[in-house]
Formats: C-alpha cells, structure tokens, sequence
C-alpha cells in the first residue's frame, strides 16, 4: 500500500464544514494517514483523532464572502446561523423552544478558498456542507474547485426555512451545471406541523436531506487527464468511506485498466464484505433504536432534536 498512500499524501482533502460531533471516517489506518482533514465548526468540534496526514481545525466562522458577519445564537446548537428563520416558520412547526434567540455576535469570517490557501492545502476532494441555511453560498464560493472536486454532501431543504435559502432543486441544478450528479440522499429529516393531533401522527413533512453528489464517470478522464489515475483511487476512497460500497466498486471495475496494478488489490479490499467491529455494531443498534430514543426525550421535554421521525 505504501505506493499508492505515497501519491495521496498530501494531494487528498476533506472539508467538513459543520462537523460537531462527527467521528472519524472508517478507513484503513495507512490510507487516514495520507488524508488531509479540515474540520471546521463555530459552535464546537468533531470527535476525531490526530490520525491524519494533517488535521487542521477551525473553531471560526466561515461564509461565502469575507467579511463581517452577524451570527444568531439560539438554544438550540443546531439552529445557529447567520440567517433568521422565516416568517411563521418556527411558530408553524412548534421549534420556539429550539430556535429561542440567546444573543447575536459579529464575527469576522473567511471563505473556504481563503482558508485553503492560508494553510497551504492543495485542491478539494470532498466538500461535506451542514451550515443552516448557508450551504449553497459555502459551495458556490468554491466554485473555483468544482472542477476537480469529486464528491460533495451538502444539507438541502425542500422547503426553505432561513431568510435568503433557496429550494434544493436551485442548488441540484447549479451543481449538475457544473457536472455532478445525485448519488444518493443519505438522510430525510420529516418535521411535524404543531397541529391538535401531532403526537399521534408518526410523520410530518419532509424538510431537508443531506445530498450526496458525485461527479459523472463520463467527465473524469476530460478532467483530469494524467491526473485520472489518482482521481479513480481517490473517488473509489471516498466512496468507500461515505457507505456506498458498490457504486466504489463499480468505479473500480470501470477504469481499473487506468490504474497501477498494485494500487488495485488495496483498493478492493476496501469493498469487501466485513463483520463490523464493536463501535460499528454499537452504532448500528443504536440507529435502530433512536426513533424510540428521540420519541422518549421529546415526550419528557429533555430532547434537543427538532425533527421526531
């Protein structure tokens, strides 16, 4: 493997812009350490360690221009953003409690492009947005990268809720403009209008999702030309990563002959099947049981969660 983490290291870069909370991307230990991860939250930090190629964290603001910036905090960590909610929105959907305003600050923020070049990173591979409402100002900030930009996850609303939010569908279209596609939606977030009998309804509205894009197969070797090589392993890396195992190995199958042969049996064996250790196991009971978690903690007013599915 030391072939093919020698030509990531150092030309492979994550960006996850809102990670509070987030742990760590499950990949083997040499292939982590090639990654340059770039964390970046004003309201707190992921729960990763110092595993990588660099880990750069950035407890400031950032925008889609620079400048100063007032920044809206609510009791509700989640609902921090530099844009109010809509009119009759909160009130609509009973969120009071959640999007109570504790006080605004002014914060001088950067852009992603600024920040990058600050601290020397070269290129973005993985852009992964979660910013209230600012998502698609983030991404059309990093305009200049798209073009060699692989994936992005980016948290889209079906409805706008923040002042200046536009509809997912703007969003979808600007990026397929810029030749990407849509991958998957990895969450549906379903709100409950305040209605008499919402305790008794299991589902409200779709609200937002997190969009996973990939740039079209078809553009790869146009893109990259004697780069493409690199750009397969690190696609098939990072699709990897974010679960989607097979389409990881259809991209494989697609353009192994562009490959190095000895790149190739290190990056099938991250698409084989395998029992999943104690912290995944832990994770995946879990999941099937937060319904039930979010029901309980809603019911006796401890939950910080907006959204009861």
């Amino acid at each position: 493997m030391n072939h093919l983490v020698d030509a990531l290291r150092g030309q492979f870069t994550v960006v996850n812009l809102g990670c509070i909370g987030d742990d760590d991307f499950r990949l083997p230990p040499p292939i982590a350490r090639s990654l340059t991860l770039v964390e970046i939250d004003a309201e707190g930090g992921a729960q990763t360690r110092s595993r990588y190629h660099r880990k750069i964290v950035i407890n400031k603001p950032i925008s889609g221009t620079p400048g100063v910036r007032s920044f809206r905090r609510n009791t509700f960590a989640g609902t921090c953003s530099f844009l109010d909610p809509l009119p009759g929105r909160v009130v609509a959907f009973g969120m009071e409690r959640y999007c109570q305003l504790v006080g605004r600050t002014e914060m001088e923020c950067e852009t992603i492009p600024a920040l990058l070049e600050r601290e020397g990173v070269v290129g973005l591979d993985f852009l992964k947005t979660d910013v209230e409402g600012a998502d698609f100002e983030i991404i059309q900030s990093c305009e200049r990268y798209l073009e060699r930009m692989l994936f992005l996850q980016c948290e889209l609303r079906f409805r706008p809720f923040y002042e200046s939010e536009v509809y997912f569908h703007e969003v979808i279209a600007y990026l397929a403009s810029h030749g990407f596609e849509v991958l998957d939606l990895l969450h549906i977030d379903r709100w409950k209008y305040a209605t008499p009998h919402r305790d008794w309804q299991l589902e409200g509205r779709a609200q937002w999702a997190d969009f996973l894009l990939v740039v079209r197969p078809e553009l790869l070797r146009e893109r990259f030309g004697p780069q493409l090589p690199l750009a397969v392993a690190k696609l098939v890396i990072i699709a990897s990563m974010v679960g989607k195992k097979n389409y990881a190995e259809y991209i494989l199958q697609e353009f192994a002959n562009v490959l190095p042969t000895d790149w190739i049996p290190e990056l099938t064996s991250l698409l084989r099947p395998a029992l999943p250790n104690f912290a995944q196991t832990r994770w995946m009971l879990r999941r099937i049981f937060r319904p039930l978690e979010l029901f309980l903690k809603h019911r006796i007013q401890r939950s910080r969660h907006v959204a009861i599915r």
